[in-house]
């Protein structure tokens, strides 16, 4: 097997992880949204940490060691609040509205690293950005004739891709600091900030070993496998193959726990994908067809 050929593999093993978080949301609804994300973060850190220390043994301090300040706050803190948001989005609207309008974040990476790194974007960003914002508003509107809450949720999945975005940017600009320790203690933060703020809710034993089982297979596992897929696959063909989130966590929910999305989430997601497949395949165009 070619090490290409690895790496979208192990690329589609990290996106099929990542799409069963509908899944498990919804066989704890009544979980408070930030005792929630606690013990997934926790349960996540753990899984890291473990897989850290059986790749590295005796040198995991080093890695921590390398992580600077700056980065190390900036991607934990991006994380930790993304993450958040995003459960208390998926609690508030349907699976598929939250998984097209989180779908945003590439187009608004490109957005922030135009502004905070001085990249260069091109105008077909700008374009893409405000045709997935169309779509966005069509999800949103639609979710919301659908769900009391259906707006806001879908509101605050665009808070979570703008934070994702940030997370996204942070990690280029100090592209030489492991994720793996960022994600460790921003995973772990989680659980000490709600802990010392609003507090963690009581759950029973059995939501407990969901969050736990969560946190493992559908964070810590598929970042393992998208770290190490990355090595092999070029990062515009690993963002194409991440997409597929949008179609399978609402295909995922559909098939488990039967929810169907109102027509208005496949409109407006057939926009956004669209607008971020334009944009994603034409920056891998111009090394081939320029001279």
């Amino acid at each position: 097997m070619s090490n290409e050929m690895k790496g979208v593999l192990l690329a589609i093993g990290a996106t099929i992880g990542w799409s069963l978080s509908g899944v498990f949301v919804r066989y704890v609804p009544t979980v408070d949204p930030w005792t929630f994300n606690a013990y997934r973060g926790a349960s996540m850190s753990c899984a890291l940490l473990l897989w850290m220390l059986v790749r590295y043994r005796g040198d995991i301090i080093s890695h921590f060691r390398q992580a600077t300040p700056i980065p190390l706050i900036a991607t934990a803190g991006f994380f930790g609040i993304g993450s958040s948001l995003y459960i208390l989005a998926m609690q508030m609207t349907s699976v598929a509205a939250v998984s097209c309008v989180a779908a945003t974040s590439p187009l608004f990476a490109a957005m922030l690293a135009w502004v905070w790194l001085g990249e260069r974007t091109r105008l077909v960003v700008f374009i893409a950005i405000f045709v997935a914002l169309a779509g966005v508003a069509i999800v949103a509107l639609g979710d919301d004739k659908a769900s009391i809450n259906g707006l806001h949720g879908s509101l605050i999945a665009l808070l979570v891709a703008l934070c994702f975005a940030g997370q996204s940017v942070t990690l280029r600009r100090y592209h030489s600091v492991e994720m793996a320790p960022s994600l460790i203690v921003g995973g772990f933060g989680i659980f000490v900030v709600v802990s010392l703020t609003v507090g963690l809710k009581p759950i029973s034993l059995q939501d407990f070993l969901i969050l736990a089982s969560m946190g493992t297979v559908q964070l810590a596992l598929p970042l393992v496998l998208y770290m190490r897929g990355a090595r092999y696959v070029p990062a515009v063909q690993m963002v194409l193959i991440s997409l597929a989130d949008a179609f399978l966590n609402p295909f995922w929910v559909w098939l488990v726990h039967g929810e169907v999305p109102v027509l208005d989430v496949f409109w407006g997601g057939a926009l956004i994908l669209g607008a971020i497949a334009v944009v994603t395949v034409r920056r891998a165009t111009p090394a081939t067809s320029q001279p």
